[in-house]
């Protein structure tokens, strides 16, 4: 909150630093916080080189992450510090290189994605990954681009999503054709053919577990409803000042696509996590909206909205997640019964 209200700045200062290393000590320090999978995790890693390699859930390239690790400190202590060490060094390099107003970008970034850190280790390492392949896009060098993509796959499938972004990168659209685009999608999303597209699109990645993501249906989710909704609309109203640059048309773009998988997803709150990897410019338009309102009230109104959203989002993601399994904070120094709802798996 001080950095978010502080001055708009886009070079960082000490208190970026700060923050920075505050996410990585936070997140790595922490003790068995974050659900059923972060178990999972701490044992195969612990388990060895013969069982990491033969544990099919994992994708190759994050096997070999892990078999890397392994060589250096075979505890979970080492890999989640580590983990959580590339992982915001990645995320924060590209947030620092394309954010316009830098606080604005690390706080929408910390309240929406900090705390799943402690749960999405494969896609946050590819979110990081894959973000690095924004500037291959802006040169043109698709090759690389592709690459990139591809390395990122090995650690999560969902980087695939990213090519989508290499046919439409500076694509332009009327805002007419962008107001059908998103309402047709509401429309089909909301319909019994939502599911179906649902089921359709996510068979080529071949994972069960992902596929069972897709039986899980629900109400539509307000928060995300009502961001779909929120960011439908911005883009409508800014996008034309998105479009006065490369850089910003290319944001504006990935924010698209992130507002359409929002929408296609709405009823199915374990699929969206498949939007993560166009999450990043969500961080970058936001503060682009932001600079782009020219009347100062509103300005003022935009941020404090901006505000109390992202706050509401991270304070319900502490609360509700996993029965509040994020609370209370335990470190690796400490030694103390959370009575986590996941602690019954504790094998030390």
């Amino acid at each position: 909150t001080l950095l978010y209200f502080s001055p708009n700045r886009r070079v960082p200062k000490l208190g970026f630093y700060v923050f920075l290393s505050l996410l990585i000590l936070i997140a790595g320090f922490r003790d068995m916080i974050g659900g059923y999978d972060v178990y999972i995790y701490a044992q195969v890693y612990e388990l060895g080189y013969e069982f990491i390699t033969s544990y099919s859930p994992f994708e190759k390239g994050f096997s070999w992450y892990y078999i890397v690790l392994n060589i250096f400190n075979d505890s979970r202590e080492f890999m989640f510090f580590i983990t959580a060490l590339f992982m915001f060094l990645l995320h924060f390099y590209t947030i620092k290189k394309y954010s316009p107003i830098l606080y604005f970008s690390a706080f929408v970034f910390f309240c929406k994605f900090f705390l799943m850190s402690f749960v999405y280790l494969r896609q946050g390492l590819a979110m990081g990954l894959v973000w690095l392949s924004i500037p291959l896009l802006l040169n043109k060098k698709y090759v690389k681009f592709l690459v990139i993509v591809v390395i990122a796959f090995y650690f999560h499938r969902s980087a695939i999503l990213f090519l989508p972004l290499l046919f439409i990168a500076q694509k332009k659209v009327n805002p007419y054709q962008l107001f059908l685009i998103t309402t047709g999608t509401f429309i089909v999303s909301l319909s019994p053919l939502g599911p179906l597209i649902l089921n359709y699109l996510i068979g080529g990645f071949g994972d069960d577990r992902i596929m069972h993501y897709t039986t899980t249906y629900s109400a539509a989710n307000l928060f995300y409803l009502m961001e779909a909704g929120l960011l439908s609309y911005f883009a409508l109203k800014f996008q034309k000042d998105f479009y006065q640059e490369k850089r910003t048309t290319l944001i504006f773009n990935g924010f698209v696509l992130y507002i359409l998988i929002i929408i296609i997803s709405l009823t199915n709150a374990t699929f969206i996590r498949l939007s993560w990897v166009y999450f990043i410019f969500v961080v970058l338009a936001l503060p682009y909206l932001y600079h782009f309102i020219k009347d100062a009230k509103l300005k003022r109104t935009f941020k404090i909205l901006v505000f109390v959203y992202y706050s509401l989002v991270f304070f319900r993601l502490l609360l509700v997640f996993d029965g509040g399994d994020f609370l209370p904070y335990k470190s690796i120094f400490q030694d103390f019964n959370r009575n986590g709802i996941w602690e019954w798996m504790e094998y030390r």
